[in-house]
């Protein structure tokens, strides 16, 4: 009982410190590609030293294996690097909560990349998913007024961010067998040059309040954030750190109101809910299935991965790659 009240603490946290990055981000007066640079240079630099220090790793080895696996980690960077330049962009275009409903749609778009992927057809539960969580965008936009005409296209932009983010875990299932610091490492590292191509647009005066912030965004949310959350995964069932996840949304929303003072409306509130039941409709269906509550062990999880439907096998795939006792760290958000 103690280990499973440290992982909801944990969540707790993880929470918290996920939730304030769309208000970080909103209140930081540099720009999208100056923040992406300085927060992912700092990631990358934290995650090489828990290459080099937690794993044993040396920098000859680590560029050894960069050599030998440097296309799928520029595949998984240039993805990740689209998926936090897109979100940066739809929060400063429209709003802090506007960019997190759009990428809170990710759930949903995970079923139909698996399609596209080859996991196989989404089930009639993942569409009816995809349509609450379509209705639930558009309840969250608010009147058109003068001075408010980027909310629409923030939240689209929103929306292609948590397309570019859904990707990821694909990407990742189809080289599981590489480390996964090393992945994770290789994801910051290659999603740089997607801001550095902007390098000469940026706005790089930071007064010392965006110093602070781009500090708290880069080691505090990223790196420490994310590392709680893969020990909750691996210690909490799927179907539970889930739901957790989608707790994200209201912190969000909460935070944004309390720490920037933007408005939180009853139709964004109606809206955020159809966003989270659509994600957990489209997700949650699979693991219900009997085939997959039946299955005990990782061996017998991992056979099902061959056997069930694309949307189905999918969740597991992650869920077996999440429970790897390996992991100690994990693709940011």
């Amino acid at each position: 009982m103690s280990g499973y009240r440290s992982s909801l603490l944990k969540v707790a946290i993880a929470t918290i410190l996920f939730g304030s990055a769309p208000a970080a981000i909103r209140a930081v007066q540099i720009d999208s590609y100056a923040l992406g640079i300085w927060r992912l240079s700092l990631s990358t630099i934290g995650m090489t030293v828990i290459l080099a220090v937690q794993r044993g790793k040396g920098f000859s080895a680590i560029g050894g294996e960069l050599r030998r696996h440097w296309k799928l980690l520029l595949a998984v960077g240039v993805c990740f690097g689209l998926h936090w330049l897109t979100y940066f962009q739809s929060i400063k275009l429209a709003s802090a909560s506007i960019g997190a409903i759009g990428f809170s749609t990710t759930g949903v778009q995970l079923p139909l990349l698996g399609w596209l992927f080859g996991f196989g057809r989404p089930r009639i539960t993942a569409m009816l998913g995809v349509a609450l969580a379509m209705a639930g965008s558009w309840l969250c936009l608010p009147v058109q007024e003068p001075g408010h005409d980027g909310q629409l296209v923030g939240l689209l932009i929103g929306i292609l961010s948590g397309t570019c983010y859904a990707g990821l875990p694909m990407l990742h299932q189809r080289h599981a067998h590489l480390d996964n610091e090393l992945r994770t490492w290789g994801m910051f590292l290659f999603a740089l040059p997607v801001f550095l191509a902007a390098a000469p647009a940026a706005e790089w005066s930071m007064t010392a309040r965006d110093a602070w912030l781009v500090f708290h965004l880069g080691v505090v949310v990223t790196l420490i954030g994310h590392y709680l959350w893969v020990q909750v995964s691996t210690d909490l069932p799927l179907q539970l750190t889930s739901v957790l996840g989608y707790l994200q949304l209201p912190a969000s929303l909460l935070l944004n109101y309390v720490l920037i003072g933007e408005e939180m409306t009853l139709a964004m509130v109606a809206g955020g809910a159809c966003i989270v039941g659509g994600n957990l409709l489209a997700l949650s269906g699979p693991l219900r299935s009997p085939a997959v509550r039946a299955a005990d062990t990782p061996e017998e999880r991992a056979a099902l991965t061959e056997e069930l439907p694309g949307d189905a096998a999918l969740p597991l795939a992650i869920e077996l790659e999440a429970s790897d006792p390996s992991r100690h760290a994990t693709e940011a958000s």
